[in-house]
């Protein structure tokens, strides 16, 4: 058996869930895989191991953008996973003038997608609402029950289903406004080139744990409730809605690339034009 590294930035479904899948099916023992999860949350991207793969394809973005060789090979998801949710006197984005926000820690790349979407709902991050960043969706979830926070930004990690059953609104979905490769699986581009066989193996069995996820129900149910502690009444709910946000070919189109590659530029502050070419490097899953 040969050991894969595998880093994640979040324990959620909008990283892993190809990657459960995949296991789950027994796809990485056919090719005699072994994959150990790493979490690189707080880890200084330049310090990772080159060989080590990494399921958050956001974080590759924005470390290849700061000079980082990261290179994306497979877009699990390009409608990011991620919710705004509010009280219920809150009814739209504008509304969140003067109030708080729970958000992602600046060092992660979900705070500047939620930056992205207030600005385009003309709302200024800096100076219209005061952010609350916050370590994790535990965090950001308790600050929005207890009432600390008016709205907070929650991913995967906590169903959509339940957030509403607590008896909180969705203000947007981040997919439905912002398109951007944010999950799948990134390399740095040294190992591209010295293991291509490795690699074209990874994405091969992630296309098929792709190819599942749209195929058997049943399965991403069993995944979500077994890795994700998807309560068993809502798994089924969870996952139809789940389904719809992923890619059903392992890639994203030039322009959503493009897109994603100047919007979180933009955000970073970089000046200099980079094309997403560059960056994504879909040659292995066509």
């Amino acid at each position: 058996m040969t050991t894969v590294q595998l880093g994640f930035k979040a324990f959620d479904a909008h990283e892993l869930l190809c990657h459960f899948i995949a296991a789950k099916a027994g796809l990485y023992q056919r090719h005699r895989l072994q994959i150990e999860l790493v979490d690189i949350t707080f880890a200084i991207d330049t310090d990772l191991p080159q060989h080590m793969f990494q399921a958050s394809c956001g974080a590759a973005l924005a470390s290849a953008l700061q000079g980082n060789p990261q290179r994306v090979v497979f877009v699990a998801i390009d409608r990011p996973m991620f919710w705004l949710y509010a009280t219920r006197d809150i009814e739209s984005l504008k509304d969140l003038k003067n109030k708080k926000v729970a958000t992602f820690p600046a060092i992660a790349p979900p705070h500047h997608l939620a930056n992205i979407i207030l600005q385009r709902a003309g709302i200024d991050p800096q100076e219209d609402v005061a952010l609350a960043p916050a370590r994790d969706d535990v965090a950001r979830f308790g600050l929005l029950k207890t009432g600390d926070a008016d709205a907070a930004v929650i991913s995967s990690a906590v169903s959509p289903v339940a957030v509403k059953k607590a008896g909180f609104h969705e203000l947007c979905f981040f997919g439905d406004t912002l398109r951007m490769p944010t999950t799948g699986l990134a390399v740095h581009a040294t190992q591209l080139k010295q293991q291509a066989g490795l690699v074209e193996t990874l994405v091969a069995i992630l296309k098929e744990g792709l190819s599942l996820l749209h195929k058997d129900p049943v399965l991403v149910a069993d995944v979500l409730q077994h890795y994700f502690d998807v309560p068993t009444d809502i798994t089924g709910e969870t996952a139809a809605m789940y389904e719809k946000y992923f890619t059903h070919d392992g890639q994203t189109t030039p322009e959503i690339a493009q897109l994603a590659v100047d919007s979180l530029r933009k955000s970073l502050q970089i000046s200099t034009s980079i094309s997403w070419q560059e960056i994504y490097d879909f040659s292995v899953t066509e």
